[in-house]
Formats: structure tokens, C-alpha cells, sequence
């Protein structure tokens, strides 16, 4: 039950950090999840937490490594395959030798392995960091690309390096020659193991989908499972297994084609799990780092409270030497990412602060052994402390810098225009279908409800919605009236409902709880009119009796007497069927009323609605529908099918004639239709299911 309780607890964090930050994204995302981490961190249960390094490589880094290589251009990927190998191999390995030498040299006592592995750990960057920084500037297009490779494959150049200075301290022993041939086989044979795999997987899943077995409960777990059977079966071999996903995910993406041939509901429910799943484990790794930092920061104290002070300027000092060598890098065009020569510094500027540190960082800190030969591991709690200060560094400065350097992101669509046009769009088809099928209105109304739930995204103001439920009040006694005037209802009928529905709505504008008072205070008159009607039944038979016992009488006026008095008790056949007689007149009149009412105050809010009062005509339409509802019993499922595919043909006609008209862009227009499209496919699959 506790590592339940623990998961359900990251998640918690997770969402959280991931609430706030809508409302004040200035700060990035990733500084949310670490502070949510850390109030986590009280808990008692992630008291003195230590992360396992296996568990967290598996469960979360495999797949997302695996997604970002599904979502790879492998035709981009080839043609900057020299970037790759310089940023990711040349790069990484130059970083690795010239920190460690750093790290030797400032930390006295440390070991030379031991300021490698130390190096190897604090070298891989992380494009996940990156985008949460950067969400709201307008990074360069080649720079932000040469950052996503880098990340995919300079993790395994941080993992190599680190797996081989551990060895080399561990055993004592180094072999120049020996390091590189590791080097090349845990690589290059992570990248081999991953594309057959990777294959493998595709045929299985292409096989599954063209015998039928293409439902989202078969599929959709078999592509979750795949990265982590390839990291483990890369591993198993003393492999990369993050190589390994990543070629995977190369593979699922080339072979995209073969992949659509599947359901529509398939790859919306494909592509819907792993945008969740990955939201989540990303926000999972740095609200695991926020957990971690308190047991760093007191494992630091007992361990070396004089050398605090030293540990950050270490960690301070490798950051810095990261970035020259990154800019240096980067301003000398050794990343051919084939930037022009105006460009070159600001891209280096961009290119050495954007190299953040995360999610491998933090699993490499933590993986260092335990112990070693029976005592506790050299300087681990140094490392990782100076790993966590270099991670929080990475995050802060460009955090800080990037603002002055990068221009905030101008999107093709602005999203307020967006939606705007989107309610227009639906306004324009809720129109025409009204227009087109007048002899439909049940039917059209609650397409007109979905389709403009579809595009309320906001709280309705109180007193637009007050004045328009006014209205369609008013609207309700000039019905009544005009049916009553017509001697379609009786007078006293309709006296009563306007009476009722004058004071339900005068009250409800007061107090949200008066419709359920009104409701209890008319049921509870009609248990009291009862009764007191059956008392005074009761009391007359009563007084009878009394009479009878009073007088005499023969038997033969006896027994007559008792009868009437027996009858007395039963109500009168003929006093039921009246009863009877006058409910059904009363329901008759009251679906008169509703029927022209419902039509009326619908034909009234079409007429109203527009772009301004939206939602609140939205919100009276729902009320009106529903309470007609209620009194319907039979749906034309058919007639709703066929409204919904012209709704959908009337918002096409739209986007068409305001694109024809100059009055969308066309990045505007193709995203409302992709929206038209979505919607589309939606329903006919609905559609498909029900049937």
C-alpha cells in the first residue's frame, strides 16, 4: 500500500504544479513541480527518500525517451546526422574530460575517477527542461532543433562515460584503448538492438490491427509496454537501453504510414494516452527532485558542513565552464547547424544558456552505488548535492537571461481569435440549422446544445443571464395569455401557472435555493390539502355513527345506514373518475403550454443569441431544453444524425466563405477546420459504436 500511496501522492504534486502555473507562467513549469516536490517532501512517508536509479530509468525515462523518438523527423535526423555526433559524442566526451579535470582539481581528496563520473553526470541536456523554459519565446528554429537531437542521444554519451569512470574507480584499473571499444559497443549496439526491436514491434503491431485486434484495449497497452521490454532487453545485453528506445521510437516513426492504418477512434485514444502519460512523468521527474533536495541538503550537513560553501562554487564553476564550451562551440560553428554569420553569436548565446539539465542528471546523481566494499560510497552525497545545485542553476539563468535575448512566441493562430471565430462559426451553423428545419425543433435544439457546449469555455455573467431568463419569462405569460385569450386552455389554468411562474422567477433572481422551496412548500400543500380533506371525511362518517346510535331504528333502516356509511368511507366511483377526468385535462393543458412556450422562447433566444451573450443564451437554452425533455418519451435518433451532418456541412460552408472572403488567414481557417474534422470524426465513430 505505501509505494500506492506514494505514486497517488506524485500525482497529486504533479497536478497541482501543473494548476498553478496557468496562472502565473512567468515561472517556469519545472520550478512549480520541484517546490511541489519539496512541500512533499514533509510527508512522512518520503522522509529521507532515496530514489531507486533502475526503477526511475525504467518507469520513467524509457518512455519518454521512447516518445520523444516517436515524435522525431527521421528525415531531419539524417541530414544533421554530423550535428548529432558533434553536440551529442564530440561534445559530450570534450565536456566530460575538461570538468572532470575541474572537479579534480577544486575538490581536494576526490579521486580522478570520481570527478569523471561526477563530469558524466551533470553533461546530458534535457529538451524537456528546455521547452518549459522557452514555452512562451520565439526560439530559433535551428537552435531548438539542434537542442531535441542533442538530447536524444547525448544522454548515452553521459551514461557510457559515467558507467566507465565507476568501473575505473571501482577496480582500480583504466584502459584508454579498452574505454573506447566499451564506448563504441554499449552505443552503437544500444542503437542496433533498438532498430530490430523496434521493427519487430511494428510488424507485431501492423499484424494485430490488419487481424482485427485493432481495439484500443489490445493496442494501446501493447505501445506502452514496448519501451519497456526493449530497455530491458538492451540492458539485459549490457547495452544502452536508452539508446535503444530512442532507435525504437526512430522506427515507430518512420514506419507512420503503416501505423494509420487503423481505427480513427484508435490513434485518438493512441495519441491521447501517451500526451498524458508523458505530461505526467515528465512532471513526475521534477517533483522527484524537489522530494530528493531535502535528504540531499541534510546528508550534506552531517557529511561536510564546512565544505557547503565549496560544493557551490564548485557546482557553480562547472556550470559556467559548460557554458563557454558551449558557446565556444557553438559561435565557431563546430555544431553545423549552419547558421549565418550574423547569427552565429546570438545562436551561441541561445544554444550555451539552453542547455539544461534534468531528467538523466538526476537518475545518474542517484544511481551512484551505496556502498562499496562494505562502507558507505566516497563522496556520494557531494555528488549529488552539486549535481541538484547544477540542475537548479540550468533552470534559473536562462530562466532569468533568455527574456532579454529571445522575443515572446507569436503563435499563427492568436488562441483569442481562435475562439472567437470558433463561436462564430457555431453561432453561424446553430442559425442555419434553425432556418432549415423548422419542423424539427426538439431534435434541432439539442444539436444546437452540443455544439455550442462545444465552445463555452467561460462563466456566465449574472446579469446578462438574469436579464435574458426575464425575458424568456415574459415571454412564457404572453404565451399563456395569448392560448388562454384563444380559449385553446381555461382562464383559471392559466391564472394559476402565470401566478406560479411570476413568483418562482421574482424569487429565484433572490435566493438559488428557492426552487427547491417552492418545490417542498407545494408538495407539502398538496400531503396537507389531502389530509385535512380525508379529516374532515372522517369527521362527518363520525358524526353519522352518532346520529344512527342516537335514533332508533328497525334493522331493515339499520342495515341501509350502515351501508351509506360504508360508502361514505369509499370514495364515490363517480368522484374518481371526475378526479381522473380533471388530471388529465390539466396534463393536457400543461403540454399545450409547454409546446407553444418551448417553440416561442427558442425562436426568441435564436434571434437574441450572438457572439456577446453566447454563454448566457446557452445556459437558458439548456434549461428550456431539458425541462422539454421531461415530457418527451420518443427520440428521433435518425433525424439527430442527419441534423449533426448538416450542422457540420453549414460550419465547413463558413470557414470556406469567410477564407474566399479575406476575413480568416489561412492558418486560421486550417485550424478550424481541423477542429470541424476532429469533431467530425468523433461523432461518426460515436456513431459507428451505437450501431
Amino acid at each position: 500500500m505505501e509505494i500506492f500511496y506514494a505514486i497517488v501522492l506524485l500525482v497529486l504534486a504533479t497536478i497541482v504544479a501543473n494548476t498553478i502555473y496557468p496562472y502565473f507562467p512567468l515561472i517556469p513549469k519545472a520550478f512549480y513541480q520541484i517546490f511541489a516536490g519539496a512541500i512533499l517532501s514533509l510527508v512522512p512517508l518520503y522522509h529521507h527518500f532515496i530514489l531507486e536509479p533502475e526503477v526511475f530509468m525504467l518507469i520513467i525515462i524509457a518512455p519518454l525517451m521512447f516518445y520523444d523518438g516517436q515524435n522525431a523527423n527521421a528525415k531531419e535526423l539524417r541530414r544533421n546526422l554530423g550535428s548529432i555526433l558533434s553536440m551529442a559524442v564530440v561534445l559530450a566526451i570534450l565536456t566530460v574530460i575538461l570538468m572532470g579535470y575541474v572537479s579534480h582539481a577544486m575538490l581536494v581528496g576526490i579521486p580522478l575517477a570520481l570527478a569523471f563520473a561526477l563530469a558524466a553526470i551533470v553533461t546530458p541536456t534535457d529538451a524537456v527542461a528546455v521547452s518549459s523554459i522557452t514555452s512562451n519565446m520565439a526560439v530559433p528554429e535551428r537552435v531548438m532543433g539542434m537542442l531535441e537531437r542533442e538530447s536524444l542521444f547525448n544522454d548515452a554519451s553521459g551514461l557510457v562515460a559515467f558507467s566507465l569512470a565507476l568501473t575505473a574507480f571501482t577496480t582500480g584499473e583504466f584502459s584508454v584503448g579498452a574505454g573506447i571499444k566499451h564506448f563504441l559497443v554499449v552505443f552503437l549496439g544500444g542503437l542496433l538492438i533498438g532498430l530490430i526491436l523496434g521493427i519487430v514491434a511494428v510488424w507485431a503491431r501492423v499484424y494485430l490491427v490488419q487481424s482485427g485486434k485493432d481495439s484500443s484495449s489490445v493496442i494501446v497497452p501493447y505501445d506502452v509496454m514496448v519501451p519497456f521490454l526493449i530497455y530491458l532487453a538492451a540492458e539485459h545485453l549490457e547495452l544502452s537501453g536508452i539508446l535503444a528506445v530512442v532507435a525504437a521510437g526512430l522506427i515507430y516513426s518512420i514506419s507512420n504510414n503503416q501505423l494509420r492504418l487503423s481505427s480513427t477512434e484508435l490513434q485518438l485514444v493512441s495519441r491521447s494516452t501517451w500526451r498524458i502519460l508523458t505530461s505526467i512523468l515528465n512532471g513526475f521527474v521534477f517533483v522527484l527532485l524537489g522530494v530528493s533536495l531535502p535528504t540531499v541538503w541534510v546528508n550534506i550537513q552531517q557529511d561536510h558542513t564546512k565544505s557547503l560553501s565549496a560544493f557551490v562554487l564548485l557546482a557553480i564553476i562547472l556550470y559556467l565552464v559548460m557554458l563557454a564550451l558551449r558557446y565556444v562551440w557553438i559561435r565557431l560553428d563546430w555544431a553545423l547547424i549552419q547558421s549565418e554569420p550574423k547569427e552565429r553569436r546570438q545562436n551561441a548565446v541561445i544554444g550555451a544558456l539552453s542547455g539544461v539539465h534534468g531528467t538523466i542528471t538526476l537518475a545518474m546523481a542517484f544511481s551512484l552505488p551505496l556502498t562499496l566494499n562494505g562502507h558507505a560510497f566516497p563522496y556520494r552525497n557531494t555528488m549529488i548535492f552539486v549535481a541538484a545545485i547544477v540542475i537548479i542553476l540550468s533552470l534559473l539563468v536562462p530562466t532569468i537571461i533568455l527574456p532579454f535575448i529571445l522575443p515572446k512566441k507569436t503563435l499563427p493562430v492568436d488562441p483569442d481569435t481562435a475562439f472567437k471565430e470558433r463561436r462564430s462559426l457555431v453561432a453561424y451553423a446553430t442559425e442555419r440549422l434553425v432556418q432549415e428545419n423548422p419542423d424539427y425543433p426538439a431534435e434541432t435544439q439539442e444539436v444546437v446544445e452540443i455544439l455550442n457546449s462545444q465552445v463555452t469555455s467561460q462563466r456566465p455573467d449574472r446579469k446578462k443571464l438574469q436579464v435574458i431568463l426575464n425575458q424568456a419569462t415574459q415571454i412564457e405569460v404572453e404565451t399563456v395569455q395569448r392560448l388562454s385569450d384563444d380559449g385553446t386552455i381555461p382562464a383559471s389554468f392559466a391564472n394559476r401557472y402565470v401566478r406560479i411562474l411570476v413568483f418562482k422567477s421574482q424569487m429565484s433572481s433572490n435566493n438559488p435555493f428557492v426552487n427547491v422551496t417552492l418545490w417542498i412548500r407545494f408538495v407539502w400543500h398538496r400531503v396537507e390539502h389531502g389530509f385535512s380533506r380525508r379529516w374532515r371525511r372522517n369527521q362527518r362518517i363520525a358524526k353519522q355513527r352518532e346520529r344512527l346510535a342516537a335514533q332508533p331504528h328497525s334493522e331493515e333502516q339499520q342495515r341501509l345506514a350502515e351501508q351509506r356509511i360504508a360508502q361514505e368511507q369509499k370514495m364515490p366511483r363517480g368522484r374518481q373518475s371526475r378526479n381522473n377526468r380533471i388530471d388529465r385535462e390539466r396534463r393536457e393543458n400543461f403540454l399545450k403550454i409547454e409546446a407553444d412556450i418551448y417553440n416561442t422562447v427558442i425562436q426568441f433566444l435564436t434571434a437574441e443569441a450572438n457572439i456577446d451573450n453566447q454563454t448566457e443564451v446557452n445556459v437558458v437554452r439548456n434549461y428550456y431544453n431539458a425541462r422539454h425533455r421531461r415530457f418527451k418519451s420518443q427520440e428521433n435518433g435518425d433525424q439527430q444524425n442527419e441534423l449533426f451532418i448538416q450542422a457540420f456541412q453549414y460550419e465547413y460552408t463558413y470557414i470556406r466563405q469567410q477564407r474566399s472572403a479575406n476575413v480568416l488567414s489561412s492558418e486560421l481557417a486550417d485550424e478550424l477546420y481541423q477542429q470541424v474534422s476532429t469533431d467530425q470524426m468523433l461523432y461518426m465513430q460515436e456513431i459507428a459504436d451505437a450501431n
